[in-house]
């Protein structure tokens, strides 16, 4: 027998506590262990009596939490500003932002469908269809990482112009975005007041109407010239950020449990949750908006993902080291040298936020979420396919408001 007091039975008991904070064990007085750090009691209480959860998971699931505020937006001084965001609002509605007919961003990004056109691969012009799957908007506002499938965007402001420029999707050209902006009082006021002064754009032989990198028309404009026009171009995107800022998604039933509230997911969401942690999604899946903001080797081999997107990063002029980056606003992504063997066909991690209203999913649109539960079985039980989809059903968020939701 151990005499009370030997250092054997303080040994013991230091490891029973010990043991007891990793949730592996209870305390053997019967005391509940305290929450680990970063646990309120409420979650703390939730993860051992319903989730059953360890400690270790427990602070994986707190991290779910989604914040109050928005990130601090990267290079763009603007992005909170409310004229901007009005601005911007009436540039993604508008048809005249683009030269395919009938075509404003919300065609790819519609408020109905959860900012998404619902699509495999969006095909703006009929018989052209993209390689990609149109991302939802209402998760772009909190995001942190690089933007796009590919990661060619170190900021949501810049995230757009590629859109507009791209022939299969706006065919616009950014001499075209410059006019359409000075050219329309209900822009130039508001742009100015905002932004400050437009160029003098009435000279055509300075600012031909048409014209982007690449053109002969852009080509040969000095250099002076195109700066300026780049830089209303870059001030489109920073509104038009500011506009997506306005449209994310609130908190979900997942954040109100995470606050304490029981009841506000179901049984099956709950077992979800558990088994979602416990079979290791959240390897890939973490944090607030349930993404590690990685990019990850993808089963496409026709697409190089983010070594195309990487390329394509360094040689825009509207990358963090590029002379639109606002530097008093947000800190900026450190860019790639250029890429390597492991981002030849990587995608990035979608976040899981509001997943059930975004189908069809992956960065090709190939499959629905049956799909890739299944294939992932082989790390589930019997049913955790049903409640891990219920416990994506609780990542819905609340709708963001109605009045900036729609067209003006």
């Amino acid at each position: 027998m151990i005499a009370r007091g030997s250092s054997s039975s303080r040994l013991s008991s230091a490891l029973v506590r010990s043991l007891a904070v990793l949730g592996v064990v209870s305390h053997t007085s019967g005391c509940a262990p305290p929450p680990p750090d970063g646990v309120s009691q409420e979650l703390w209480d939730l993860c051992r009596d319903d989730l059953h959860l360890n400690a270790r998971d427990c602070q994986t699931v707190a991290r779910f939490r989604l914040p109050e505020a928005l990130p601090v937006a990267r290079g763009n001084r603007y992005a909170d500003d409310e004229r901007a965001a009005r601005l911007g609002r009436a540039i993604f509605y508008d048809e005249g932002f683009a030269n395919v007919p009938d075509v404003s961003c919300a065609r790819c990004h519609a408020p109905e469908r959860a900012f998404t056109d619902g699509m495999a691969v969006s095909e703006v012009i009929a018989g052209m269809p993209g390689a990609r799957n149109s991302p939802s908007l209402l998760v772009s506002g909190r995001l942190s990482g690089f933007f796009l499938w590919d990661g060619r965007a170190d900021s949501l402001w810049s995230q757009p112009l590629g859109a507009l420029e791209n022939p299969i999707e706006m065919g616009t050209t950014r001499l075209e975005i410059a006019h359409r902006v000075a050219d329309v009082p209900t822009y130039r006021e508001p742009y100015e007041a905002i932004f400050g002064a437009l160029p003098s754009l009435e000279d055509e032989a300075r600012f031909p109407p048409v014209g982007m990198p690449g053109q002969p028309s852009w080509e040969g404009m000095s250099e002076p010239d195109r700066d300026a026009v780049n830089r209303v171009v870059a001030n489109v995107g920073k509104a038009l950020e500011a506009y997506m800022r306005r449209i994310v998604s609130g908190p979900s039933a997942l954040d109100r449990y995470l606050d304490g509230d029981r009841d506000a997911m179901s049984p099956d969401a709950r077992r979800g949750l558990a088994r979602f942690v416990e079979t290791g999604c959240t390897g890939c899946h973490v944090g607030p908006m349930l993404t590690d903001q990685s990019f990850h080797a993808g089963r496409e081999m026709h697409d190089r993902g983010r070594a195309q997107g990487i390329e394509t990063l360094l040689a825009s002029p509207f990358n963090a080291a590029g002379p639109y980056f606002d530097a008093d606003a947000g800190e900026a992504l450190e860019l790639p040298l250029g890429p390597e063997a492991s981002d030849e066909h990587a995608f990035r991690t979608p976040s899981l936020r509001n997943v059930t209203l975004t189908a069809p999913y992956e960065h090709d649109g190939s499959r629905t979420l049956a799909q890739i539960l299944e294939a992932r079985s082989l790390l589930y039980r019997e049913g955790d396919e049903r409640v891990i989809g219920a416990f994506f059903e609780a990542l819905v968020g609340e709708a963001p408001p109605a009045e900036w939701a729609s067209a003006p």
